[in-house]
C-alpha cells in the first residue's frame, strides 16, 4: 500500500511548520500529490443589542477581511514550502465552517493531516474529533509542539478488536513500514488475556508479512483508565506515533465517561493516526 494523494491543513498554529514539512516529505517518499487546504469562517460579532445593526455589519465586514487575509497568508506559507520540491501539489481555500469544508474535500485524499489545537476553533481550523467522526478517511493529527516526524522511530498500535482499529492499522501501513519498531498492544481484562494475546499476535504477524518489524503484547487492565495506560506505554517506549481506532463508543459517551480516543486527543504529545 502507498499514498497517492495527501491533504494537509494549513493554519497559523505552532505545529503548522512541522505538519506541512512532514506532509511534504511523505508526498516525496510516495510520489504523491499534496493538497494544501485552509478554511476560515468570519466570527459572528458579539455586540450589545442597543448598538447592533450598523455596527454589527461593520464588524462582520472587518472579520470577513480578516478571514480573507488569513487564507491568503496560508496559501503563501504552503506555496513557499512547496517551492523547488518538484512535488505535484494544489491549493484549496474556502470561507465557511472548517470541519464541514475539510470533510467535503477529504474525498480527494488518502490521508488527512491536521493539527490538534487551534486557538479560534471552530472558526479557523477543524476540530480533529469532528473531522475523524465525519469522514471516511484516516486522519493524522500532529501534537501541539510537533518536532520530529512520526517515522524512523517506534509506533504503538493501540489495538481494540473492531473495524475502527483494523481500518487505522491498514491506513498506517505505509508509515509503519518506515518505523524502526512497531508494538501492537491490547489492554484487556484478566479473563480475556489469552484471547487478546492471540488477537494482537495475528496483527503483528500480518504486519511482518508486509515487511514491518512488529511485536505484540496483551496487557491486563489495572486501576488506571485505558487511555492513561496507553499514554504511559507511549512514554515508556518513546513511541512518536500512536495508531488507533477512534470512537469505538459514541463520542458523547466518551466525553461524559472518558475514553481512549478522548484521552489521546486531549493529552497525547505524539502524533496520532486515527480512523473511525
Amino acid at each position: 500500500m502507498t499514498y497517492a494523494s495527501l491533504m494537509v491543513y494549513v493554519d497559523d498554529e505552532a505545529d503548522n511548520v512541522a505538519r506541512i514539512g512532514f506532509a511534504r516529505d511523505l508526498a516525496a517518499i510516495h510520489d504523491a500529490t499534496l493538497i494544501g487546504i485552509s478554511v476560515s469562517e468570519p466570527e459572528p460579532p458579539l455586540v450589545d443589542a442597543y448598538v447592533a445593526g450598523g455596527m454589527a455589519g461593520e464588524i462582520l465586514a472587518l472579520r470577513r477581511d480578516q478571514a480573507d487575509g488569513e487564507l491568503s497568508a496560508a496559501k503563501a506559507r504552503f506555496l513557499e514550502a512547496m517551492k523547488d520540491t518538484g512535488i505535484d501539489h494544489e491549493w484549496r481555500a474556502e470561507t465557511g465552517y472548517p470541519a464541514s469544508c475539510v470533510a467535503r474535500h477529504a474525498r480527494a485524499a488518502d490521508l488527512i493531516l491536521v493539527g490538534r489545537d487551534a486557538g479560534r476553533l471552530p472558526y479557523r481550523a477543524p476540530d480533529a474529533g469532528d473531522l475523524i467522526i465525519n469522514i471516511g478517511r484516516p486522519v493524522l493529527v500532529a501534537p501541539p509542539r510537533a518536532s520530529a516526524a512520526p517515522v524512523d522511530g517506534v509506533v504503538l498500535v493501540a489495538w481494540k478488536e473492531g473495524r475502527e482499529a483494523q481500518r487505522a492499522a491498514a491506513a498506517a501501513l505505509p508509515l509503519m513500514k518506515q518505523a524502526r519498531e512497531v508494538k501492537v498492544v491490547e489492554i484487556c481484562a484478566s479473563a480475556d488475556a489469552a484471547a487478546a494475546a492471540a488477537r494482537v499476535a495475528d496483527v503483528a504477524a500480518w504486519l511482518r508479512r508486509h515487511g514491518v518489524v512488529a511485536e505484540s503484547e496483551a496487557k491486563v487492565r489495572d486501576e488506571r483508565p485505558a487511555g492513561d495506560r496507553i499514554l504511559a506505554l507511549v512514554e515508556q517506549t518513546g513511541a512518536n506515533l500512536i495508531v488507533a481506532g477512534a470512537w469505538g463508543h459514541s463520542r458523547m459517551r466518551e466525553w461524559v465517561l472518558g475514553g481512549v480516543t478522548q484521552a489521546l486527543l486531549n493529552r497525547s504529545q505524539s502524533w496520532l493516526l486515527l480512523s473511525h
